[in-house]
C-alpha cells in the first residue's frame, strides 16, 4: 500500500482521481487569488485592496497563467461564477485550479458571516455540465480533477478540488 489513496480505494472500491501535481517550471505563472497572510511558496500572492474579485479582472493576459490556488476564497466572493470565468480566461489549457472551500454542512461554512455561497461535491458538475445550469451562457473548459471533501474532525470538513483547463467546451 503506497498512499492515502490506496487506502481509499481498498477500503471503500472507489477511486480518486490523482491530484495533478505542482510542477512548477522556470518562468511559469502561478497566483495564489485571495492570498491574505497564506503564502505559497513559487506562487505571486493577489488579493483585496489591489484587486477586488468581484469588481476587477485578473490582471493576467488570456491563456497566460499555469496554476491558480484559491484557498478559502471562493465562499467570500460575491459572484463566483465570474471569478471562474476569469480563471478560465487567464489559465493555459492544461492549467490547474486548486480550490479548497468549507463544505456546506461543517462548522467552518457556518462560522463566518462573510461566507456568500456554499459547495459540495456536485457543485463543479452542477455548475459545467447541467443542461439546465445555463444562466449565464458560459462555455466552460473545465474538467473536475480531484475532488474530495476531507477534514481531520467533522465540523471542519472542506471541499478540495482541482479543476483543469481544457480545449473543450
Amino acid at each position: 500500500m503506497k498512499d492515502l489513496l490506496d487506502l481509499f480505494e481498498l477500503g471503500m472500491a472507489r477511486n480518486i482521481k490523482e491530484v495533478v501535481p505542482f510542477n512548477y517550471r522556470e518562468g511559469s505563472v502561478n497566483l495564489n487569488v485571495g492570498c491574505g497572510n497564506k503564502e505559497i511558496p513559487n506562487t505571486i500572492g493577489i488579493d483585496y485592496p489591489e484587486w477586488d474579485a468581484d469588481k476587477d479582472p485578473l490582471p493576467y493576459e488570456d491563456d497566460s497563467v499555469d496554476v491558480i490556488f484559491a484557498f478559502h476564497f471562493l465562499e467570500h466572493c460575491k459572484h463566483p461564477i465570474k471569478v471562474l470565468q476569469d480563471f478560465q480566461r487567464v489559465l493555459k489549457i492544461g492549467g490547474v485550479v486548486n480550490i479548497v472551500v468549507p463544505y456546506y454542512t461543517s462548522q467552518m461554512q457556518a462560522h463566518d458571516l462573510d461566507h456568500k455561497h456554499t459547495f459540495c461535491e456536485e457543485t463543479w458538475r452542477n455548475l459545467f455540465s447541467n443542461e439546465f445550469y445555463d444562466k449565464n451562457r458560459v462555455s466552460w473548459h473545465f474538467e473536475i480533477g480531484t475532488n474530495v471533501i476531507i477534514g481531520i474532525v467533522e465540523r471542519n470538513l472542506a471541499l478540495v478540488t482541482q479543476l483543469i483547463k481544457t480545449d473543450k467546451g
